[in-house]
């Protein structure tokens, strides 16, 4: 106690205030390191994430040339044109073709709509609802060549019955796929 009375109170009361204020800025320079530490580490870990792309980059590049090929090969089978209804009827026109040359009378060839906006998007569907009449080596001549053509069709529904003689009523229900390109691509 005669040490503290030795003293004036403002001195004393200088004193622990600097006191304070010295335990505060040394923890306020901790936080401070504590903080530039963990900005560090987290720079580091990208840094080592940075290193692992760089080391997958060529085997990603090849990934990415792969894909590019499945794609291009993908959309060789698929009708490509300016819209849907020039698409629509180049796919009538090819199937009218080919059930012709199969030797079989076509009687309807119709692509069905639904009456549905594409939204912007790049590839679709169009399903196409075929009649027609035949022998039926004639129907596997037409499918033969359907399925040996490079254009991609999806048979979803065939019905056979009996018409005359050596002849029958074909019912197909098929669907087409597409892709609308530029006005520069090429319509198949």
């Amino acid at each position: 106690m005669e040490f503290i009375q030795r003293f004036d109170r403002r001195h004393l009361l200088a004193g622990v205030a600097i006191v304070l204020l010295i335990a505060n800025l040394g923890r306020w320079g901790l936080s401070y390191l504590d903080a530039r530490e963990a900005e560090l580490a987290d720079r580091m870990a990208m840094l080592a994430q940075y290193r692992e792309a760089v080391q997958r980059l060529p085997e990603i590049n090849d990934r990415v040339a792969l894909l590019a090929r499945r794609q291009e090969q993908l959309e060789s089978f698929l009708f490509q044109g300016e819209n849907e209804e020039k698409i629509a009827s180049a796919m009538q026109i090819m199937l009218q073709s080919e059930v012709s040359n199969a030797g079989l009378e076509p009687e309807f060839i119709q692509p069905q709509r639904r009456g549905e906006g594409r939204d912007g998007k790049e590839h679709g569907e169009i399903a196409i609802k075929i009649r027609m009449s035949g022998a039926l080596n004639d129907l596997g001549k037409f499918l033969h060549s359907r399925y040996a053509s490079k254009q991609f069709f999806r048979i979803e529904g065939l019905t056979v019955r009996p018409f005359r003689p050596g002849e029958l009523k074909i019912s197909l229900d098929v669907r087409g796929y597409y892709k609308i390109g530029k006005e520069g691509d090429k319509a198949i």
